[in-house]
Order: C-alpha cells, then structure tokens, then sequence
C-alpha cells in the first residue's frame, strides 16, 4: 500500500487555509477552521492533496455551495461524508463544482455559526428558511 503524506486546503473566495500533513492511508486531520463571508452565492472547495518530494499531487475536490451550508453553534451537528471528486468545473475562470468521483471521501463538519451573544430568536429565523416547503 502506498504511504501518503495527505493534507487538506479550504478556500472561501480570496481565503486559503491548511490542514497539517499527516502519513497514513486514512488521515484524521481534526482542525477547525473559521472562515467570515456576507456573500452566501458563493461556497467552500476543500482540495485534499499528497505532499510530495518535488510536487503535490491532488487527490480530490469537493466543492460545498454555501446555500446549502445549515446554521448550528453545536459542533459535529453537521457532519457528512464529501466524495472526493477528481475534476473542478469552473465558470467565468471561478470554481463551481467538482466533477468525476475519485471513489474516496471525506468527512466534514461544515456549518454556519451565529456571532457569540446572538440569541435564540435569530438562531430560529435562519433555520425556518430552509425548512419550510412551499
């Protein structure tokens, strides 16, 4: 079996962060990262990669529209598991999508916190939304 140094970036337009490397053919990176944005038209695209003597390889994307981003201040309430997918598909020279599963995957607690202080009220506004159906 191959021996991988994995890590993974996130970006939310014009903000990058890394995960650590870590070997192992079942990395656990385990690292939260918070990320600010009044744009929700836009979305998250984590790209996990091998680190290489010379080069990085890519071994997946996926990209995570934020419409489709819950609110909770609860962590792990919003865990899943992300096929890795091989190919980005990109309009007007901007990520939109991933394409062409690579058959693995990732699991990720992805959600949107409110401020500290908001109260409950607010928290309850931005959940009916996405739960009413018309």
């Amino acid at each position: 079996a191959a021996q991988f140094n994995s890590y993974c970036t996130l970006k939310l337009q014009n903000v990058k962060s890394t995960t650590v490397t870590v070997k192992g053919a079942n990395p656990c990176w385990e690292q939260d990262f918070l990320f600010e944005t009044n744009d929700v038209n836009t979305g998250l695209l984590i790209e996990v990669w091998s680190k290489g003597m010379i080069w990085d390889r890519a071994l997946g994307y996926n990209y995570i529209p934020l419409t489709e981003v819950q609110y909770s201040n609860e962590e792990g309430s919003c865990q899943q598991w992300l096929a890795l997918e091989a190919e980005l598909v990109m309009r007007d020279g901007e990520v939109v999508g991933t394409k062409n599963p690579t058959g693995h995957s990732l699991l990720v607690d992805c959600r949107f916190e409110l401020p500290f202080g908001e109260s409950a009220f607010h928290s309850e506004k931005l959940v009916l939304p996405q739960t009413q159906k018309y």
